[in-house]
């Protein structure tokens, strides 16, 4: 025995149905996402001839949904424990998600990271970013700042003067 319901109800629940699966899907969208936390490296530091440091740093995107796109980092930058200079510039990348790039910048360094670098006698050392890195959710996204507390070594590339990776 089949029981059919008159039109007017199958109307309602047909159009009840239909709007639950909207609503359903329009949770869907990435409107909600949100940036995870990026993250900053230095890929290599050069000693150039004048005695200024041509750093290449290397920024991170860990959210798996959304490209950002890097504003400005402002870091303080130490090498050994030692004050080593500022790392304060605008790249101006868009990142997509799940991904990396790279821009460099040239800054004086500080006596005592010039110091703690020569001391290094071409080993590895320890260095420290600590600072801000703004980046904005897209690639027209508004400015968000994230704090950076990036640590790592270099080490001197075999057979080449003056780089550290």
């Amino acid at each position: 025995m089949s029981v059919t319901l008159p039109r007017a109800p199958r109307r309602r629940l047909w159009l009840a149905a239909l709007l639950g699966a909207a609503l359903g899907l329009a949770g869907c969208t990435s409107m909600g996402t949100k940036l995870q936390p990026p993250t900053a490296s230095i890929q290599q530091l050069a000693l150039q001839s004048n005695g200024d440091w041509a750093v290449v740093v290397r920024f991170q995107n860990y959210s798996y949904d959304t490209g950002m796109h890097v504003y400005t980092i402002d870091a303080a930058l130490s090498l050994g424990g030692k004050p080593a200079g500022q790392v304060r510039f605008a790249p101006a990348l868009d990142i997509p998600a799940t991904d990396a790039d790279v821009a460099s910048v040239t800054l004086k360094p500080d006596a005592a990271g010039a110091a703690a670098l020569a001391a290094a006698k071409r080993n590895a050392i320890q260095y420290e970013l600590k600072g801000t890195l703004a980046v904005g959710k897209g690639h027209k996204g508004k400015a968000e700042p994230f704090k950076l507390d990036g640590k790592g070594y270099l080490s001197p590339v075999p057979g080449v003067s003056n780089i550290w990776r």
